[in-house]
């Protein structure tokens, strides 16, 4: 073989390799980190946490405050705060370490909101941080800084590949003007995805690793609390309405001792416990997502002071703190004994 047929089939397998390794993932770019500020629809979730921040540095100046959460808070429609313009954060099982981390890098970025709202659930006790870091989907921004590391999370062609089945297949309804605006996902009317009355219903949650989980969530709760604290930025925390089918689930995955550990760092709005709210399924898309209907009954009570009668006195929308924390996680616990 001569000189010249070797350099040119090696340049063939270049950009062969080239193509099947950068351009192929980059166009396709399932995930859409490749396109935060145009993002498109293509059947697979974006990755949220890394498209927001990007968004949000790039706008630094749009917003007063943001709601975290895990894609449960996707259903609070945060343009009915009044008086402030708040954008939700939601992304895909999102924890408190994540939300910490991107409040530094606000932070650090000279964004000073003047309100954090932060919806918390069971969630907390039982996903490792670790698993998101090798996830496309949840990889937080702040990975960002290795970007070796980051891209070759994205420049996958089998993982891209495999998301072509979805395109074609499985459509999602991502809102994209509503992502930029306002952040949620989840719109009025929304219908639920599984039949309440024919299909089996299974809980929504998973199985606690280890006992480094649950320490892991209340520390960065803690911290977010303290530097809130130092930068006189407003700090609201409640739990989210968990349906009553994975409420049950998660208290054996010591979902109660979360919330009687949440009450020693801070004070916290309540809406978890068996309720004629999380009782009800026509509240709930399936036993993970309430309707965004739910999320305004939760606007309603952490920034309009409402009380919803009966609700109430079943520990929707109590004020919890390390007073009334012992009755509080008492009334939780008899009402899963009747």
């Amino acid at each position: 073989m001569t000189m010249r047929k070797f350099l040119t089939k090696v340049s063939v397998f270049v950009i062969y390799a080239f193509l099947l390794q950068v351009v192929f993932p980059y166009v396709v770019d399932p995930f859409n980190v490749f396109h935060a500020s145009a993002i498109r629809v293509n059947g697979v979730e974006p990755n949220k946490n890394y498209i927001k921040m990007t968004y949000i540095l790039d706008n630094p100046e749009k917003f007063d405050g943001f709601l975290f959460g895990s894609s449960r808070v996707g259903a609070i429609h945060t343009e009915k705060i009044m008086g402030k313009k708040i954008y939700n954060m939601t992304y895909s099982a999102g924890l408190p370490s994540e939300h910490l981390a991107n409040l530094k890098t606000f932070l650090h970025n000279k964004i000073y909101p003047s309100v954090i709202y932060i919806g918390i659930d069971d969630i907390c006790t039982y996903v490792r941080p670790y698993f998101h870091i090798i996830e496309p989907l949840r990889c937080p921004y702040e990975y960002l800084t290795d970007k070796e590391y980051f891209y070759s999370l994205y420049l996958n062609p089998y993982e891209t590949l495999c998301s072509l089945w979805y395109y074609f297949t499985k459509p999602n309804n991502l809102n994209v003007d509503a992502f930029y605006q306002y952040g949620w996902w989840c719109e009025y009317g929304r219908k639920p995805t599984i039949n309440w009355e024919t299909d089996e219903i299974k809980p929504s949650v998973g199985k606690t690793f280890n006992d480094k989980v649950l320490p892991n969530a209340l520390n960065a709760v803690k911290e977010i609390t303290d530097i809130c604290r130092k930068n006189n930025i407003e700090f609201i925390l409640f739990t989210n309405p968990v349906h009553h089918v994975t409420y049950r689930a998660s208290v054996e995955e010591n979902y109660l001792e979360f919330l009687e550990g949440l009450a020693w760092i801070t004070d916290f709005y309540n809406f978890s416990g068996l309720n004629d709210v999380t009782l009800n399924n026509d509240n709930y898309l399936e036993t993970s997502h309430y309707k965004a209907e739910v999320g305004d009954m939760i606007i309603d009570v952490i920034c309009n002071d409402k009380k919803y009668d009966g609700l109430y006195e079943q520990g929707f929308g109590m004020k919890v703190t390390n007073e009334n924390a012992d009755e509080f996680i008492r009334m939780l616990r008899g009402q899963l004994k009747n």
